[in-house]
């Protein structure tokens, strides 16, 4: 018999796609040149971003989720026995000129993601998945299933041991994650870790491809709900199986192509409410660190403050809505200096303002199952009284 995990966590994710960012900030200017002309109530500025709360311990139902519509970004979460496999994927944007739509492999990794993450083999409950593997075998499946989906895409995954609270990582590309803690001395959330992107030179990051096969047909437009994508064959025959599991990818790497063996590993140990902060470059590109800790600050004193339950998982969903949210606030400024500013800069090349991007981020807030039990049952005899 298994021991209840130690620790469980709470997952908010939150996106929106570049597409929807913009059709809502074109209506926001009009209302508040409104505003400013008929002297009306200010303006909130509330983009419809998407948001999902789940929390993850061994009392309640859960569900995978595979992929996401967030135009061509996509994230993931799975559970492994006592893991939490979740991660984001960037689509990159340039395969559009070549009449590839890169949604379609970024929803696709993601799926095949989420598939080998519930398929990982642990001995025991609390052993850790490998998240690399993980990205390993999800590529590796989309090769061996031959699905349509061209293009290239950045990844990122991410294992959180409800075990031992140890976070594992594989980023290959851009995007990217920060560790965030509270500060005891400084009674206020800090970044304690901040993974750097992965880049062969100056917005090139690393990337895994598939090159389209033949000459394409034009394609129409897609619908602003599209979200097509392929998920991968629940059976395999044995020699699928074998080929996934050798697949070293050594014909993309004669080429020049970066593999998931290339992506950057890395493990931290979490504690009681620490929070990971995932996302496609989206939110990195145009949202400090600084900005992202000061949100962080005032959502988990909030909560704190809270009885916890749905509250508290209410107002971390809030959390990941505000972050989300101040990305797409800050790429429509022009005189911004973002961090793709600074970084062009750096680099060589003159450029202000933010960067118009898709917005993808996950947060994951680890808790202490004794902590948490102990303050519902502090908060039921409180009730009582």
């Amino acid at each position: 018999m298994a021991l209840a995990p130690r620790f469980q966590a709470v997952l908010a994710s939150a996106w929106i796609s570049k597409r929807e960012a913009s059709k809502y900030v074109q209506e926001y200017v009009k209302r508040v040149q409104a505003e400013r002309s008929g002297g009306g109530a200010p303006q909130s500025f509330t983009p419809l971003i998407q948001v999902q709360v789940l929390g993850v311990n061994e009392r309640t139902a859960y569900e995978a989720l595979d992929a996401i519509n967030g135009g061509e970004d996509s994230l993931f979460h799975a559970r492994a026995k006592q893991n939490v496999v979740f991660g984001v994927s960037d689509g990159v944007g340039g395969w559009n000129e070549s009449g590839v739509d890169p949604s379609v492999f970024s929803r696709t990794l993601t799926a095949y993601a989420a598939r080998a993450a519930e398929t990982a083999f642990v001995l025991h409950d609390s052993d850790d998945v490998d998240p690399r593997d993980v990205l390993r075998r999800a590529f590796a499946g989309m090769r061996a299933d031959r699905v349509p989906a061209y293009g290239s895409a950045t990844a990122l995954v991410l294992n959180l041991s409800l075990a031992s609270g140890a976070l594992r990582s594989a980023q290959l590309g851009d995007s990217t994650y920060a560790l965030l803690s509270r500060d005891a001395k400084a009674s206020r959330v800090r970044a304690r870790f901040v993974s750097a992107e992965q880049q062969h030179r100056f917005n090139m990051p690393y990337q895994l491809t598939i090159p389209p096969e033949g000459e394409l047909p034009p394609r129409d437009e897609p619908a602003a709900d599209s979200a097509l994508f392929y998920r991968p064959r629940v059976e395999r025959d044995e020699l699928a199986r074998k080929s996934i599991e050798a697949d070293d990818f050594g014909d993309l790497a004669a080429v020049g192509f970066d593999t998931p063996l290339d992506a950057r590993e890395d493990a931290h140990q979490l504690a009681d409410g620490d929070v990971v902060v995932a996302a496609t470059d989206g939110l990195f590109d145009n949202v400090r660190v600084d900005e992202v800790e000061k949100l962080a600050d005032r959502f988990m004193h909030a909560i704190a403050r809270s009885e916890g339950g749905q509250v508290a998982a209410d107002l971390f969903g809030g959390l990941a809505y505000s972050v989300a949210a101040q990305a797409v606030a800050n790429y429509i400024q022009d005189d911004l200096r973002s961090p793709f500013a600074e970084r062009a800069k750096l680099a060589g090349y003159s450029y202000a303002g933010g960067k118009p991007d898709d917005v993808t981020v996950m947060l994951a807030w680890v808790r202490e199952t004794a902590r948490v039990d102990a303050q519902a049952k502090a908060a039921a005899l409180s009730a009582k009284l």
